[in-house]
C-alpha cells in the first residue's frame, strides 16, 4: 500500500504496542496535513522499518510498535470543500488576531503619548498660572509705589498699569493657547473611544485655563459671518467681490483676543468688497 500521502488524504492506521506479552491496539484516522498527528505515528512513518507491504515497525526502549496502514482515501468533494472553507476561515482568524495585536500595540502607544501630553498640559497650566500670579504681584508692587500720588493723571496711569500689566505675557500666551484649542478640536473628530475620554479631560483642562485667563481680563473676539467689519476688533485678511453689503464679514480665518477693553490680537477676517 502507498505510504506517500498527499494533502487532505483521509488516512486510517492501526497502532499495535507490544511489551513482553502485553499488547494494546488503537485505531487512528487523520486528514493528512490538516489534523494534528500523533508524534509517535509520524516517527514510525519516518524511521520505522517495513514489516510488510502495509506495516512498519519500530522499537523504542522495551516496547515494539507496529503501524498498519488500514486505508488511504481521497476525501469526497463535500468534505474537502468544508475543510477548505475551514482552512480559509482559520487563516482569516489568524490574520485578524495578528492585526488585533498590532492595533492594540498602536493603541497602547497612543495611550502612553496621550498620558504624556496630559501631564505636560497640566504642568504647563500650573506654570502659566504661577507666572500670571507673579506678574500680577509685580504689577501690584508697582501700583503700591505710586499710591502716594493723588492727581487724576497719575491715578489714570496706575489704573492702566494694573489693567494691562499682563499684556506682554498674554500676547506670548495667545498662540500656544490657540494651538492647544485647535489640537483638541482636531483630535475630537477621531473615532476612538479611548482618545475621546482623554479629549474630555483636555477640554476640562482648557476650560480651567480659559477661566483663569478670563479672571485676569483676557477674552476672545469671535466675529460671526454676516457681522460688519469693525477696525477696532478685526483685521482684514482678504477683500473679495460679493453680493453682500460692503465690509460684511464673509469668513473668519482666526479668532482674536482682547485684554479688558484693549484689542491685543484682532480677529482675522475676509470681507466683502
Amino acid at each position: 500500500m502507498n505510504w506517500n500521502f498527499k494533502k487532505l488524504d483521509k488516512v486510517t492506521f492501526e497502532l499495535v504496542e507490544q511489551e513482553n506479552k502485553n499488547i494494546n491496539k488503537n485505531k487512528y484516522t487523520y486528514i493528512w496535513e490538516y489534523d494534528e498527528i500523533d508524534p509517535l505515528i509520524l516517527e514510525i512513518i519516518k524511521k520505522g522499518k517495513d514489516f510488510d507491504n502495509d506495516q512498519k515497525t519500530i522499537k523504542i526502549k522495551k516496547k515494539t510498535y507496529y503501524l498498519k496502514l488500514i486505508s488511504n482515501k481521497k476525501l469526497d468533494f463535500k468534505t474537502k470543500e468544508l475543510i477548505d472553507k475551514n482552512i480559509y476561515l482559520q487563516t482569516l482568524i489568524s490574520d485578524f488576531k495578528t492585526k488585533d495585536i498590532e492595533n492594540q500595540n498602536q493603541l497602547n502607544k497612543l495611550n502612553n503619548e496621550i498620558e504624556i501630553l496630559k501631564i505636560k498640559a497640566i504642568n504647563d497650566a500650573n506654570k502659566f498660572k504661577d507666572e500670571i500670579l507673579n506678574i500680577q504681584k509685580k504689577a501690584q508692587e508697582l501700583i503700591n509705589e505710586h499710591k502716594s500720588k493723588t492727581n487724576d493723571h497719575q491715578n489714570e496711569q496706575i489704573k492702566e498699569a494694573k489693567l494691562y500689566a499682563l499684556q506682554s505675557f498674554m500676547e506670548d500666551l495667545i498662540q500656544p493657547l490657540n494651538n492647544f484649542e485647535i489640537a483638541i478640536t482636531a483630535a475630537s473628530k477621531i473615532d476612538n473611544d479611548v482618545l475621546k475620554n482623554f479629549i474630555i479631560g483636555f477640554n476640562m483642562l482648557y476650560k480651567q485655563i480659559e477661566n483663569v485667563l478670563k479672571d485676569f481680563g483676557l477674552f476672545k473676539i469671535e466675529p460671526k459671518v454676516g457681522d460688519i467689519f469693525d477696525s477696532n476688533l478685526h483685521q482684514v485678511y482678504e477683500i473679495v467681490n460679493s453680493d453682500l453689503d460692503k465690509d460684511t464679514i464673509l469668513e473668519v480665518k482666526n479668532i482674536g483676543y482682547r485684554l479688558h477693553d484693549r484689542t491685543i490680537k484682532p480677529a482675522l477676517v475676509i470681507v466683502a468688497k
